[in-house]
């Protein structure tokens, strides 16, 4: 019984000794980081060679967008002093994005009650505004494939079109919180997360 137990003791010391000392630093330990957690981005990529007939591009592997404290090492400032991994509920966010819940008429439900992780990650993204994947796939998680395929927007049927080129995430002083110019009329992007989530 004693030995199953000091067996399990060393098996966690071997394995959380080396994450503790390692910290949350990528740049410092991608190696171990890797080892135990899938996604960890390899700050040491090289750029991605492209080649089209006689010319040769350079094209960097995806740019991340991070959030300001993760970026800076400040773990604290999220998880709290002494923190441990996880724990972490949206409420922390309105502790800097304070005011976000009650900044418009009409909230996208999501703001409203504090689920700031239902459409964004905490730390980093490939996406814009942090979120955590294209804005059409965040959107479809609720607004179903039935609501894309209403009669009345074709932009809906459009899957490069961007939901956030038409409509603000957040909220708008308007029901549906349509944009008043599209970013799409406006030489904005048609796919992926669009630029402009302040609504």
């Amino acid at each position: 019984m004693f030995g199953r137990i000091r067996n399990e003791a060393l098996c966690v010391a071997a394995i959380g000794l080396p994450l503790f000392w390692a910290g949350c630093s990528v740049e410092k330990n991608y190696e171990l980081l890797s080892f135990f957690f899938d996604g960890v981005p390899n700050p040491n990529a090289l750029p991605i060679m492209a080649s089209s007939g006689d010319r040769v591009a350079m094209r960097s592997s995806p740019t991340y967008t991070a959030h300001t404290p993760y970026l800076n090492g400040q773990c604290a400032e999220c998880h709290g002093q002494g923190f441990t991994m996880g724990g972490v509920d949206a409420g922390v966010c309105l502790t800097c994005h304070e005011g976000v819940q009650s900044a418009y008429r009409h909230m996208h439900g999501p703001v409203a009650f504090g689920a700031c992780l239902l459409c964004h990650v905490p730390h980093e993204s490939a996406h814009a505004a942090l979120l955590k994947s294209d804005s059409r796939a965040v959107c479809t998680q609720c607004h179903g494939e039935a609501m894309l395929s209403i009669d009345k927007a074709p932009e809906h049927k459009d899957e490069t079109v961007s939901c956030l080129a038409c409509h603000y995430g957040h909220g708008d002083s308007e029901r549906f919180m349509l944009r008043d110019t599209p970013l799409i009329e406006a030489g904005g992007s048609r796919g992926g997360a669009s630029p402009g989530m302040e609504g």
